[in-house]
């Protein structure tokens, strides 16, 4: 047994060929050097809210009860720099919880802060008392709590140990994170009774590594074996800040993802983990929690149908919209409890009792009810945006967080979902919108694309009437807004409010739509005021007031990861701006207008005859949801353009 662990990247396997030759570091917990205490050696980091001083982890295999168990240690040692800085005093750890039974623990929790106060290390440490445990979801607990007596320049510090009894969850490090990391290191002990690949993102050599048989033997059944260890190192590791327009910040932060790939038994029987897409999907359609239930889903349906008036009457429409209402039958009958998976839960006579469950639950129903009314369905698994992208070239199904439905109807293609009662069918949460997702047949098997074509519009009318005496433009304001647009509003009743409180005074209440189909526009209507500029006796305001974006949101000067705005975009402004007499119109912006692959853009203004009353019309179009990196100089030339249009001020004089 000599094959403990894979690097997947062939550059890599140089690492443990020898010993870069590189000093580790080491910190003694509850001691902090006068230096880390004082803030002169911190001026480098001036953009900083705080720094990482160090980060270490070790994993251990531990025999317990007959099997072997991960023991993963870490300490983590911060400087807070900045007010702001203060927040990385809130810890959480989570840990994994397969059932009662079976749950990862966290013990051992020590955390204090240091602060220089007369030259002295003030020392605060946490009481135990002050340590929470939160539910995330079915399987994710956390630990939390917040360090004491922080302050801007304190140093805090804190330690812990999980206990995991699952060989898969082999903890992933990451050497980079928000703020700048000074020294960060991972030590993984191997026995040969498990084999690990790991998944090296943006790493193109550590400053530390190192790969030996470890110190003296041990025994596990009838077997001597010694360990393997394996050291990584880096240090003066950047703050990841550019984390606009992206999916996640763990699609391009340097880390190491570990994934268990063999189980390599004592009696020499081997248990492939890692294989192939095809084997994967064939053991998620024998899985009692996937496949199983998709067919106990479908029997279900069958007796339901006798009973349900409305289930009948569904089967009388021809297959698009029977798809159509039974997605909406779903979405009104079941409840999502907000747990994200791919796996159920709880079985079919369960759920339905019921009436709630996770995205599991409801998709995999689903399509057991649209297979009994014979409609083509099959699940496809894929991971939400903030969970990550999938690499495609690794079979790991925990690159998978949830899944969505594709439906085939009359040779036509519809990817759903029965979460979302606010999307209409064929639409898929934004948060879906990752790329692509694996369809789960044995003869449809393949990947299929979630994004996006069609933009989202998000639509500003204006009718205007300048007061001079009270320096304020008044009128009415139509918001029209359709698909991802329109579902922000729609989750959020308050984003409108919030968007007003700050320039604008309503006059009156907001009017929101009566019906709420998700195949129409949604549609928000409001009267208000809002203050324009003066000086030396001219009035000036923008001709969208601040609807319109003047300000770049590109900003690096160049980019190496995709700009990624979710989904495609189109935003249209029509202002209608009446003056009164003994006033005039001095200066009126030039109309722009440019058209590329990339972005569509037209700005017009016109003069009313009369000259009391001006139109500015105004529409730009993102033509992808995703900008490659090359792209990206063009396309921030391009916002500068629109945004510098947008920025040109009407200005009003009396005559």
């Amino acid at each position: 047994m000599t094959a403990y662990f894979k690097p997947l990247f062939a550059t890599l396997l140089f690492c443990f060929c020898l010993s870069l030759k590189a000093q580790r570091e080491k910190i003694k917990f509850g001691a902090v050097s006068l230096s880390d205490l004082q803030s002169d050696d911190f001026e480098k980091y001036e953009d900083a809210e705080a720094v990482v001083l160090f980060d270490g982890g070790v994993a251990n295999f531990i025999e317990e009860e007959g099997r072997f168990i991960i023991v993963f240690e870490r300490t983590r040692r911060i400087k807070i720099l900045t007010k702001s800085g203060l927040d990385f005093s809130n810890i959480n750890i989570p840990y994994y919880q397969q059932d009662m039974r079976n749950t990862e623990l966290i013990y051992d929790i020590k955390a204090m802060s240091h602060t220089l106060v007369n030259g002295v290390d003030q020392k605060n440490e946490l009481n135990k008392s002050d340590i929470y445990d939160e539910k995330i979801n079915s399987n994710w607990h956390q630990k939390k709590f917040a360090i004491p007596g922080v302050k801007e320049g304190s140093v805090i510090e804190y330690s812990y140990i999980l206990k995991s009894p699952f060989m898969f969850n082999l903890p992933d490090w990451e050497f980079q994170s928000k703020i700048p990391t000074q020294y960060s290191e991972y030590e993984v002990h191997v026995v040969p009774f498990y084999e690990y690949t790991y998944l090296a993102q943006g790493i193109k050599k550590f400053d530390y590594s190192n790969s030996q048989v470890g110190i003296g033997s041990r025994r596990f059944a009838t077997i001597d074996f010694k360990e393997m260890v394996y050291e990584f190192a880096m240090k003066d590791t950047p703050a990841f800040t550019d984390v606009q327009y992206i999916t996640s910040i763990n699609d391009y932060i340097i880390k190491m993802d570990w994934q268990l790939a063999k189980i390599i038994r004592p009696n020499g029987s081997k248990e492939e983990i890692i294989t192939t897409w095809a084997q994967m999907v064939e053991s998620m359609l024998k899985s009692d929690n996937f496949g199983k239930f998709i067919k106990s889903s479908s029997k279900s349906v069958e007796k339901m149908i006798k009973d349900d008036q409305r289930l009948q009457e569904i089967s009388k429409l021809e297959n698009f919209e029977k798809a159509k209402e039974l997605t909406r039958y779903v979405k009104e009958n079941y409840r999502w409890n907000r747990m994200r998976g791919k796996y159920a839960s709880k079985n079919v006579k369960e759920f339905l009792n019921e009436t709630t469950g996770s995205t599991a639950e409801l998709n995999l129903f689903l399509i057991g009810m649209l297979r009994a009314f014979d409609i083509e369905a099959y699940p496809v698994i894929l991971s939400t945006r903030d969970h990550g992208k999938i690499k495609i070239d690794y079979p790991f199904e925990s690159f998978f967080n949830t899944l969505a439905i594709l439906v085939e109807v009359d040779q036509q293609l519809y990817l759903t979902e029965a979460t979302e009662k606010e999307l209409e069918f064929g639409k898929l949460p934004a948060e879906y919108l990752n790329e692509k997702g694996l369809i789960i047949d044995n003869e449809k098997q393949g990947w299929v694309d979630l994004n996006i074509t069609l933009p989202s519009l998000e639509s500003e009318d204006m009718k205007l009437t300048l007061n001079p005496s009270t320096l304020k433009l008044e009128g009415e304001f139509v918001k029209t807004l359709t698909d991802y647009d329109a579902l922000r509003y729609k989750r959020n009743k308050n984003l409108i409010q919030t968007e007003l409180n700050n320039s604008y005074n309503l006059i009156g209440d907001i009017q929101y739509p009566e019906t709420n189909s998700p195949s129409t526009p949604y549609t928000l209507k409001y009267e208000a005021s809002y203050p324009v500029s003066t000086f030396e006796g001219k009035i000036y305001f923008h001709p969208f007031l601040n609807k319109a974006p003047t300000i770049n949101p590109l900003k690096a000067e160049d980019r190496t990861y995709p700009v990624d705005f979710t989904y495609s975009q189109k935003k249209q402004f029509n202002t209608i701006i009446e003056i009164p007499d003994g006033y005039s119109f001095s200066v009126i912006p030039e109309s722009v207008q440019f058209s590329n692959s990339l972005i569509d853009f037209s700005f017009e203004t016109l003069l009313d005859p009369s000259k009391q009353k001006m139109i500015a019309i105004s529409t730009y179009v993102l033509k992808k949801a995703v900008y490659d990196p090359k792209e990206y100089k063009q396309l921030k030339s391009y916002l500068a353009q629109i945004t510098e249009a947008y920025n040109k001020q009407i200005t009003v004089e009396k005559q």
